[in-house]
């Protein structure tokens, strides 16, 4: 296969930014597109001459595509995702691919009972330099061993107009969360590719603190992780002001991470447990600091270009370990924000991975509760 025959579902404006680096994508051939909405799927296929279906599924089964771009809510990624599969297509989905842990395990599932078929996601971040950066100085040793990270994560301000602009926005229903399932995506996936999943979650949320919602749009938690590293990560969207602000720490060395997308490097020259051991009462260990101008990435197209480029020529090449975010990956993000929105509604620190079944149940039962308050 030289070149793979790409349909997309879902045409809203998402979408509608991926399709317009369509065209510089060599072995992309963008042949269908499906949307519910007819003058979302009309003006697709006025613009670039595709066929269009109305139903996803129609797409789907219509022999005209190898491969699938799922751009939809994302109470619809893994009926989609796993359709998909099952009728012999490779997979990509936006993010976050599912609402719940046990939806993204059951694309996992899917895709495990098809092995010749890829599943990618578009987590398009791990395509930035800095993060890049901070992940090889995790993998070769540069800090040593992990310790703690600061996540903060306001720099996703929301206005009240924005949430009204759609009925399914910011829905238990429509959406599955706020901040967390919306915005954050981006931001969990990040941690989830850095340090794994912890053992511990404990979260304190409000929903509909600064805006007329029915969830989440202030987020504090603490992560716990096996080996005694802690996490702290703070996210909203009612800050005007909002920054984005990295910290990582391990037991050599620390890394900062600038708005601008540069690092602040500080590495010492021995171990903190060493240091705290043998060390003079006042001594300060020897250490370096430097300075990294990371720009953001000069890769052709922007990241979700990047992104999907991979994902094709995964399919044309065969081989799986060409995908730069993996599908499969997005289970891991969801035990996260599962874990967090648990936590914050009972009350009560969540052990990772989760329950699935009882945070099912949780997410019926905030459903029923805001159905019943309409």
């Amino acid at each position: 296969m030289e070149r793979v025959r790409l349909g997309v579902i879902g045409c809203g404006g998402m979408a509608k930014s991926h399709m317009n680096y369509f065209k510089d994508i060599p072995n992309l051939e963008f042949t269908a597109a499906a949307d519910s909405f007819a003058d979302n799927l009309k003006s697709v296929v006025d613009t670039y001459g595709v066929k269009g279906f109305e139903s996803g599924h129609d797409l789907i089964k219509s022999g005209l595509v190898d491969a699938i771009l799922i751009v939809t809510p994302h109470y619809f990624h893994p009926e989609y995702a796993i359709a998909g599969f099952e009728n012999g297509l490779h997979v990509m989905t936006e993010k976050p691919v599912a609402v719940t842990a046990k939806a993204a395990k059951q694309m996992n599932d899917a895709a495990d009972a098809h092995p010749h078929l890829l599943y990618g996601a578009m987590f398009q971040m791990r395509m930035r330099p800095d993060f890049r950066f901070i992940k090889q100085a995790m993998v070769d040793g540069t800090l040593g061993d992990f310790r703690r990270f600061t996540w903060i994560g306001t720099d996703w301000f929301r206005s009240q107009a924005y949430y009204d602009s759609g009925s399914w926005r910011a829905t238990w229903k429509g959406e599955g969360g706020g901040v967390l399932l919306n915005q954050c995506p981006h931001d969990i996936d990040m941690l989830y590719w850095l340090f794994g999943l912890p053992k511990r979650i404990t979260a304190n949320i409000t929903l509909g603190k600064y805006h007329n919602i029915e969830v989440e749009d202030d987020v504090s938690a603490i992560w716990e992780y096996e080996n005694g590293a802690t996490g702290v990560f703070v996210v909203n969207t009612s800050e005007k002001l909002g920054v984005k602000h990295i910290e990582v720490v391990g037991d050599r060395g620390r890394i900062e991470g600038q708005p601008d997308g540069s690092l602040k490097m500080a590495t010492m020259n021995m171990s903190a447990d060493e240091a705290i051991k043998n060390g003079e009462m006042w001594s300060i260990p020897g250490f370096a600091r430097t300075d990294f101008n990371v720009t953001p990435s000069k890769l052709e197209g922007g990241p979700h270009q990047a992104t999907l480029t991979a994902f094709l020529d995964a399919i044309v090449a065969d081989d799986a370990s060409k995908i730069l975010a993996p599908g499969r990956d997005g289970l891991g993000s969801l035990e996260l924000i599962n874990a967090m929105i648990m936590s914050g509604v009972t009350g009560k620190p969540v052990d990772l991975p989760t329950d699935h079944d009882a945070y099912e149940a949780l997410m019926a039962e905030l459903i029923a509760k805001s159905e019943k308050n309409k």
